[in-house]
């Protein structure tokens, strides 16, 4: 795993822009503190950061091939590079090296950009071509590596964070696009290609080439798109004796390395079972669980009782109101953009841990997304019915539901059930609906509705024919673990130079999770059924049955009290008075501690944006300079 940063120029690189790329390297140091290294060649200067795992020796970067015709930078893992090594020398090509990055730079020589699809891993790369004067740029599947773009007249800078765009000269800095920013109070995220300071990311499962001598602007191409497929023909155990085959290979895959892999564990079925298969291929592996000694909060003791089931080295972190409150800036300044997720904390300080002990971790992120894990996928089951129900009925239960108290039980169902699936599911969480937002957002705009992000992912999924559930699914996909899951996994892990891989996220893995229908899924009063079948002899029947806790952290209790005139603080002290409303932040914040109403999740979104516009905003200089003496 590692960190980049590149420029192309129309024309040849000047020498101020040689310093500035040593600046943008320096911004992501952490990101590859074993070897840095810097290639300049007329039109473009790269940058790269590594974080040595594969061919410790002789796999630095950039890496230039047929005498500097060939240059490129890659950040991830292709897990079957020796298989396409072996046959390229099949073909009569000869390697100096046992690294990925030879490898991909010949395909890409040979075959062109069509070769991004014979790559099974997580990734982002930079390859120029300079015969040809043409730089590709790619992105894994499902987006689990990033790569931020920024294009001017003068050429296109690019980087694995946003942190090197304080350094690009051509990028006039960071900035609220108000209309992303309404956006995000109701994602929690700004969901990609987007980032709320104005700088995008290349989508997810997508390539894009910039072509200097054809004098074509920066175009962008997908070739791959998680599109769920239902096989109703497959038998139930068919399909789960393929899940289990094809999981057992994605772990082996994933274990690939020249260092120590360890896994997270919490108490639930998906690190249970990257655990357990982990750990029969490494006895004795690793295992690291973050908690944060509130009970209803933990999974300390479930975990402990996992891991000794498996006889695993099991190593617990036990945080503090003091550890939450110390990490939460340096949080959000490694998010890039804001993300509203409380787990970040939890997720820095358990990948800083496990940074102390090995440089590779596996972790269970995408099977809820894959295998149908989520509540709200269940919950879909009844408030369709509702919606199915004739006209005049569903009016009476929509206005029913708008007089309920908050409290009542019943009244999220009845809302959910007369509300079209594309007017309030925009994946996983769902923080402010736009009435909600006017009175404490300045820029609101009656104008914008958040379901316009998703209108195109649901017209695709529509088109393909999905179920609702199959509908959520695919804009979860497209949303959520985008711009939540992966963002805060790689972000908060290479904070802390730590690499982790997702095994549920392969291409084989999808292809057969894309095959299950709702009821493979949805069964026996649970989630994800047939992944806990098909792994049913692993774990014992508590673990098996268990539901998703996901990272629990206490903040909607310590707002209450621990942490209440911490975010009172930063709620008074803000910079972004342009655009949230003070008082109104504050009575969310009262109402909350008097138990008026439960606010954590919503006065969350705010804290992180007031921080997050702090220091990418009206303190950049400032934070320029802690970028330039080591001290950020």
């Amino acid at each position: 795993m590692c960190g980049f940063a590149g420029i192309y120029r129309k024309e040849p690189v000047k020498d101020w822009e040689k310093e500035n790329i040593n600046e943008m390297s320096k911004s992501i140091h952490y990101r590859g503190p074993d070897d840095s290294k810097l290639v300049l060649d007329d039109r473009i200067a790269l940058a790269f950061r590594r974080l040595s795992i594969i061919d410790l020796e002789k796999g630095s970067q950039p890496f230039t091939l047929f005498d500097g015709k060939i240059i490129g930078i890659f950040n991830g893992e292709i897990y079957n590079y020796r298989i396409l090594r072996d046959e390229l020398i099949a073909k009569g090509e000869s390697f100096t090296t046992n690294s990925e990055i030879e490898v991909m730079l010949k395909l890409f020589y040979l075959e062109g950009p069509s070769f991004i699809n014979r790559l099974r891993g997580m990734f982002a790369f930079a390859f120029y071509n300079k015969e040809k004067e043409m730089l590709m740029l790619g992105r894994d599947p499902f987006g689990i590596k990033p790569l931020y773009l920024h294009e001017s007249e003068n050429g296109l800078v690019f980087a694995s964070e946003t942190k090197p765009f304080f350094f690009d000269n051509d990028f006039a800095g960071f900035c609220v696009d108000k209309t992303l920013l309404q956006h995000y109070f109701t994602y929690q995220y700004v969901p990609e290609p987007k980032t709320l300071g104005g700088i995008d990311l290349l989508p997810a499962g997508h390539y894009a080439i910039y072509d200097v001598k054809a004098q074509k602007p920066l175009t962008v191409e997908r070739y791959y798109d998680p599109m769920f497929n239902p096989n109703r023909e497959m038998s139930f155990e068919d399909k789960a004796a393929l899940v289990r085959k094809t999981l057992e290979e994605s772990v082996k895959a994933h274990m690939i390395s020249d260092v120590d892999v360890g896994t997270f564990l919490s108490s639930g079925i998906d690190s249970t079972i990257i655990t357990a298969l982990a750990s029969k291929l490494n006895p004795g592996i690793k295992a690291f669980t973050v908690a944060f000694g509130v009970k209803e909060y933990s999974e300390i003791d479930d975990a402990t009782a996992i891991s000794k089931h498996l006889d695993v080295e099991h190593i617990k972190l036990i945080g503090t109101c003091d550890d939450f409150k110390n990490a939460f800036e340096k949080v959000v300044w490694h998010l890039d953009s804001p993300v509203a997720d409380p787990s970040t904390v939890a997720i820095y300080l358990i990948c800083r841990e496990a940074a102390r002990h090995l440089k590779v971790v596996l972790s269970g992120e995408g099977a809820d997304e894959l295998f149908g894990g989520y509540k709200v996928y269940g919950e879909q089951l009844y408030s369709g019915k509702i919606y199915s129900l004739p006209g005049f009925i569903k009016s009476f239960l929509a206005w029913l539901a708008r007089i309920l108290p908050e409290n009542v039980r019943g009244k999220h169902l009845l809302e959910r059930g007369t509300t079209p699936l594309e007017k309030r599911y925009v994946g996983n969480a769902f923080i402010f609906n736009e009435q909600e937002k006017k009175p404490f957002l300045k820029t609101f705009d009656p104008d914008v509705h958040f379901s316009s992000l998703t209108a195109p992912v649901y017209q695709a999924a529509k088109q393909a024919g999905l179920s609702p559930m199959l509908q959520m699914q695919y804009v979860d996909m497209h949303t959520w673990i985008r711009g939540d899951i992966l963002t805060k996994g790689d972000r908060l892990s290479m904070a802390h130079s730590l690499e982790v891989r997702v095994p549920f996220l392969d291409r084989e893995v999808f292809r057969v999770a894309s095959m299950l229908t709702d009821d493979d899924k949805l069964s026996h009063k649970t989630t994800k059924y047939i992944l806990r079948y098909a792994f049913r002899d692993l774990v014992d029947e508590a673990t098996f049955m268990r539901p998703k806790l996901g990272y629990p952290v206490p903040v909607r209790a310590w707002l209450k009290n621990e942490l209440y005139d911490w975010a009172k603080d930063i709620i008074e002290n803000s910079t972004a008075t342009d655009y949230i409303v003070t008082s109104e932040a504050l009575k969310m914040l009262d109402e909350h501690r008097d138990g008026t109403r439960d606010n954590y999740r919503k006065l969350w979104t705010i804290l992180v944006f007031i921080t997050w516009y702090r220091l990418f905003v009206t303190d950049a200089e400032g934070s320029k300079k802690k970028i330039l003496d080591g001290t950020f």
